[in-house]
């Protein structure tokens, strides 16, 4: 695993909830401290700043935005990523949209990637808007590319739809993500699961990457009432 990873994703792919468990298992797994570097700068909903106090519990230093500016919707970006970035202590993964904002914001720390070897990993949902087909999907991924001028790892598939999730469902978002994964010619790294539906159907699920998820971040709209 390298020192620096990142993960990004279009809009609702599901990549700030594999940002998070990926950091929180880094966590588990390393003896150095771990940086959550939030630069998720279009999306109102989920932004794992909103999580800042929680993870921090959990061992993690969430960095987004300058004190203060957590919330606002173009936020001033800390100076305190560049200290995780020189700081050889901490294992660091970005939270980046993966839209042409994202991928600029990434873009500003070119500089760094340059130096030091990273992981860019895709989060990618075969039944979102913006990835609806291998070719869209194939676009996104090489346009982010273009403009942060950093090279794809390898992809992150999360294949659900919510609570109308099947298996069936699984096995034909399965096969989008295998074609994209030829045409681009990057390995398919993990498939999120929800923690929930991977317990169900483990056996299934036996001959693949599997990367069990809980679900924290939720629009309010869809948070069930407790």
């Amino acid at each position: 695993m390298k020192r620096l990873n990142i993960v990004c994703g279009a809009y609702g792919s599901g990549k700030t909830e594999f940002a998070i468990g990926y950091a929180l298992e880094i966590r588990k797994k390393s003896p150095q401290k771990v940086g959550l570097i939030d630069l998720d700068i279009v999306n109102p909903y989920f932004r794992s700043r909103d999580m800042a106090v929680e993870l921090g519990e959990k061992g993690l230093d969430v960095v987004s935005s300058e004190p203060g500016m957590e919330y606002s919707d173009i936020p001033s970006l800390s100076p305190r990523i560049y200290s995780l970035l020189q700081d050889h202590s901490y294992q660091v993964v970005f939270d980046v949209g993966g839209d042409p904002a994202g991928a600029r914001a990434l873009g500003r720390f070119y500089p760094y990637f340059e130096k030091e070897a990273y992981d860019l990993l895709v989060v990618v949902n075969p039944f979102r808007p913006d990835t609806r087909s291998v070719y869209e999907a194939a676009d996104l991924i090489t346009a982010l590319q273009g403009t942060s001028r950093l090279q794809a790892s390898g992809i992150v598939s999360n294949i659900n739809l919510g609570p109308d999730t099947t298996l069936e469902v699984w096995q034909e978002g399965f096969q989008f993500i295998r074609e994209l994964a030829e045409r681009l010619a990057l390995p398919i790294v993990y498939h999120m699961v929800e923690e929930k539906f991977f317990k169900a159907h483990q056996a299934d699920f036996a001959n693949y990457p599997i990367f069990p998820v809980v679900l924290r971040m939720r629009v309010p709209w869809l948070k069930e009432d407790n």
